[in-house]
């Protein structure tokens, strides 16, 4: 496994005529917001450096636990590591400098991944795994936001455009489900989506109880995630459901969700919708429909199909 970076650079340079994506992600919007707010900056830049310290020091931790489970192959990644765990040192020098009041300016280079210069030195706020840096993005943008109004920052209205916009609750709620009992099976069902359980042979009591919190499970996963693509579309952030997609993260329990060809990606804990082959891909008119981006949608899953009766039947 071999990552390759710039590390600390003296300055950053765009390429003479490069053209800037179509369409700027939640991150890059929120930085060319920044320009001009000094105390924005050195806040988002205190916690962009530690993020990324944070991960490059759980990388290379992850490299001597394979070297030392003899996993790495013919070349030992000890060397990679220790060379990310004294990167990381300069990473978290650059952060003490930020918290001393230096100089900080956000750099977004066309073609390049962004850039955070403290006096006259410079890093890059880059994954050293290319697929995880909508994940490394997120995670600052997340940090940052959870202290700062970014549904205001990011997404201006006029007064009359504010006075419209429904509140959106800090919290999701999760309703217990509708429930109904036949001969043919139980069914679950909250807001056009029903989940038909078949009928017990055995242990009805015990199937009734790890049933009911499957579908309480489902219900807040889904709920949790409405809410965040809700707040998400308040910052400004283009919801494209052909590209809706989820991927585990490394050394993590929360999940990553790809918005967007943006690459905004939201991060949430979804280990059943996630754990689950095709569930989510199913359920996006259903989310489209809860967020308010597409028509009501009536959807019944078959839980002998999606392989839940044998969790439940234990």
């Amino acid at each position: 496994m071999v990552f390759t970076w710039l590390l600390i650079v003296v300055g950053v340079v765009a390429e003479p005529g490069a053209t800037p994506a179509t369409e700027a992600s939640r991150f890059q919007r929120l930085v060319e917001q920044l320009e001009a707010d000094e105390s924005g900056r050195q806040q988002f830049a205190d916690i962009a450096l530690m993020e990324l310290a944070e991960v490059l020091l759980a990388e290379a931790a992850l490299a001597r636990r394979q070297a030392a489970d003899k996993q790495a192959g013919p070349r030992s990644p000890v060397g990679w590591a220790v060379a990310v765990e004294q990167y990381a040192g300069e990473v978290l020098r650059l952060q003490r400098a930020v918290q001393a009041n230096k100089p900080v300016q956000l750099l977004m280079p066309p073609l390049a991944d962004p850039a955070i210069q403290v006096g006259a030195a410079s890093v890059m706020l880059s994954h050293p795994r290319r697929d995880q840096q909508g994940v490394l993005e997120a995670r600052i943008v997340s940090a940052f936001c959870a202290d700062n109004d970014c549904a205001r920052v990011l997404a201006p209205t006029t007064p009359a455009q504010a006075a419209r916009q429904e509140p959106i609750p800090i919290t999701a709620e999760t309703p217990e489900p509708a429930w109904s009992f036949t001969r043919d099976g139980n069914v679950c069902a909250q807001r056009g989506l029903r989940v038909e359980f078949p009928p017990p042979a055995e242990r009805a009591g015990s199937r009734l109880v790890d049933e009911r919190a499957l579908c309480q499970q489902l219900f807040a996963e889904l709920n949790n995630l409405a809410l965040e693509l809700r707040w998400q579309m308040r910052q400004g952030v283009t919801l494209e459901w052909s590209a809706m997609v989820s991927t585990s993260l490394p050394q993590r329990t929360d999940h990553a969700v790809l918005l967007n060809s943006a690459g905004d990606t939201l991060l949430i804990a979804l280990p059943l919708l996630h754990g689950t082959p095709g569930l989510l891909y199913v359920l996006l008119p259903w989310l489209a429909a809860e967020v308010g981006s597409g028509p009501p949608a009536d959807i019944t899953l078959d839980a002998v199909k999606l392989g839940w009766t044998t969790s439940v039947s234990r």
